[in-house]
């Protein structure tokens, strides 16, 4: 018995790992833009039950860094359980297309939603994937969740196939490199599913350049011409109503509260009526609310009248 081995024995004895062992590579990751990211959510909210799929748009900077740049959606056929493209020579059409307006990205991958059942890839998805890979060995299968993705928090993962050859021989398939930063916690489903077996996850970053966020905090803001937009006489007549309805509840509130100050005292309807909706306040809100919507209104049809 060599020292090599012994001192390998020993190691496993005291649950380490032999040097020989290769630690999962925790520094390759995938890095996606907040475009292709909001794209991708959206095109798996309006699919919903289905699943839905499409191609990733990116580069591969090196063997242990992909950036995804944009995203889109292509022909498919699809149910609640799983998607597959109808259009091979889609994806060579759609790229050349974007290589003449200047988007010179090639496809590193496709992405795939998977409806409240979390990311992991099945055997339809890991075909899919093996095609890919066939074509770029560095392809990587994003599968996104849009029903468990809520705000600020969005359930995602990036898979790679594990090469056959490794299956057989049970090694790790990834470079060691690193141990900062960890892979997240694979869930039970995916570990059933094959994830750790027959394909594994990769870190995902999502990244904002200086045009993407002010495209975010553009996206909810409201422009100029909304100010000049009127309302039809019957929608404010409406509104007018249903505001003078709410009043009226408001100021019977507040006559009640004024009883109640009357026959109690101010200190004890204080501490009753705390944590409850003050009426005098919205009373209040409510009178603003209508005298500048009435406000708008007539300013806006005067200068209508006026313009056109």
């Amino acid at each position: 018995m060599n020292i090599q081995n012994f001192m390998q024995q020993l190691g496993q004895a005291h649950g380490q790992a032999p040097p020989e062992t290769s630690i999962p590579d925790t520094a390759e990751q995938v890095t996606i833009s907040a475009l292709a990211l909001i794209k991708m959510l959206k095109h798996a909210r309006a699919g919903i039950p289905f699943e839905v799929m499409g191609l990733l748009l990116g580069d591969i900077v090196d063997d242990y860094h992909i950036r995804v740049y944009d995203v889109f959606s292509m022909p498919q056929t699809a149910s609640s359980v799983s998607v597959e493209s109808v259009d091979p020579i889609f994806q060579q059409k759609m790229v050349e297309l974007l290589n003449l307006t200047g988007r010179m990205e090639n496809c590193i991958g496709w992405y795939h939603s998977h409806p409240s059942y979390g990311c992991w890839l099945s055997s339809v998805d890991i075909n899919t994937q093996q095609s890919y890979e066939q074509l770029n060995k560095k392809s990587i299968a994003v599968v996104i969740d849009p029903i468990q993705s809520v705000r600020g928090k969005v359930v995602i993962d990036a898979f790679r196939l594990i090469p056959q050859s490794s299956m057989i021989t049970q090694q790790e398939p990834r470079q060691t490199t690193s141990n900062t930063g960890h892979l997240q916690k694979p869930g039970l489903e995916a570990l059933l599913r094959g994830l750790n077996r027959y394909y594994y996850s990769i870190n995902i970053k999502f990244k904002c350049n200086d045009l993407e966020q002010k495209m975010l905090q553009n996206l909810y803001k409201n422009s100029w011409a909304e100010g000049l937009k009127c309302n039809s006489a019957i929608e404010n007549s409406n509104r007018n109503e249903q505001c003078v309805e709410d009043m009226s509840k408001l100021a019977s509130e507040y006559q009640k509260l004024i009883d109640d100050e009357s026959k109690k005292g101010e200190q004890e309807t204080k501490i009753k009526n705390t944590g409850k909706k003050d009426p005098k306040k919205h009373l209040g809100l409510k009178v603003d609310e209508l005298l500048d919507e009435n406000l708008n209104a007539i300013l806006g049809r005067m200068m209508a009248t006026k313009a056109f």
